[in-house]
């Protein structure tokens, strides 16, 4: 072989090498974080809530925790059900808490979920759909998610809370460590990832 062609290959297995790397880097950071899918959630916020509803201010642990209260004496619709949070076919014990003012629906969950890298992660599982007339002005059935990650649990590089946004079709618009911002209905993404 001619030291032209040697060096023509050579240059061919480099490059295969970078492009290998920069797709599984890629690939490693799209595989970060549970695999929700929130169209249960999406429904039921286009429901009223049930008629034996009690009342509360707040739902959720931790940093996966929310308050409605919009002062002192306020409170909103309180209940529990059975719902597939995460969509992966398998009915939760869920409790719900109806924003009344907002028109935002949360859901939580505390038990094991789908990972999108393939395993099964545990935790606190707060999923939020907005409903018609909402405040925030946002379309009917988007929302976020929300949920607490250890280090290395569903590819997380360290222990957080991770969270992504969803169009009114319940498809993922941004995901990465968040944290959530009770006071707007939403989340703030601090390191963006896909």
């Amino acid at each position: 072989m001619s030291t032209f062609i040697k060096t023509v290959w050579l240059i061919l297995v480099v490059f295969a090498a970078a492009a290998a790397i920069v797709w599984a880097q890629a690939s490693g950071s799209s595989a970060t974080g549970p695999e929700v899918k929130p169209s249960a959630v999406q429904t039921r916020a286009m429901a009223p809530p049930p008629p034996n509803a009690t009342k509360a201010k707040s739902i959720g642990k931790g940093a996966a925790m929310v308050t409605t209260a919009n002062n002192a004496t306020d409170s909103d619709s309180f209940w529990a059900e059975q719902l597939d949070i995460d969509g992966d076919g398998q009915v939760d014990d869920t409790n719900l808490l109806w924003d009344d003012e907002d028109k935002v629906l949360y859901a939580y969950t505390d038990g094991t979920f789908a990972c999108r890298n393939g395993a099964t992660g545990t935790g606190g599982l707060l999923v939020a759909a907005y409903g018609e007339g909402n405040t925030q002005h946002r379309p009917a059935g988007s929302g976020f998610w929300v949920a607490s990650l250890d280090r290395g649990e569903c590819n997380a590089q360290a222990a957080a809370l991770w969270g992504c946004k969803y169009d009114a079709r319940g498809a993922t618009t941004a995901c990465g460590i968040a944290t959530v911002d009770a006071k707007n209905d939403d989340i703030l993404i601090a390191t963006e990832s896909q």
